[in-house]
């Protein structure tokens, strides 16, 4: 095969169902914020990975931007990856900073908010069809 036709690491990235996915964050975080989707919106999201145990999905957020009350069937993780987002569960309300990661139950009702322009890593567990 020729240079021409082979896929760089960004490409690659893009096949979220192989079993082994690399990632540079920042640059899919640059990618994720000149998309049409986070122009138009308050918040864009791309999925990373997508596999029958788990699914890893990159949310960037504009300052202000948010994601009203909502729960997910199974469990979640969220990471911070850039900035500072408002991560809410019932009444607690948690500022979530690079490096810095929360867990919350399956069923569990929560919100966010882009305190400034900001992203988090979202990983959804438990068995996902293969859509």
């Amino acid at each position: 095969m020729g240079s021409e036709t082979r896929e760089t690491p960004r490409a690659r990235a893009h096949h979220v169902t192989d079993p082994l996915i690399e990632v540079d964050l920042a640059a899919e975080l640059q990618v994720v914020r000149a998309s049409d989707s986070y122009h138009a919106a308050d918040h864009a999201a791309k999925t990373i990975a997508k596999q029958p145990g788990v699914r890893v999905v990159l949310i960037a957020l504009k300052s202000g931007g948010q994601m009203h009350e909502h729960h997910a069937d199974r469990a979640i993780t969220v990471q911070g990856i850039d900035g500072q987002v408002e991560f809410t569960v019932s009444e607690r309300v948690v500022a979530l900073t690079p490096g810095r990661l929360l867990t919350v139950p399956p069923g569990v009702p929560h919100r966010v908010r882009g305190i400034d322009e900001s992203a988090f890593l979202l990983t959804i567990g438990g068995a996902h069809d293969r859509s």
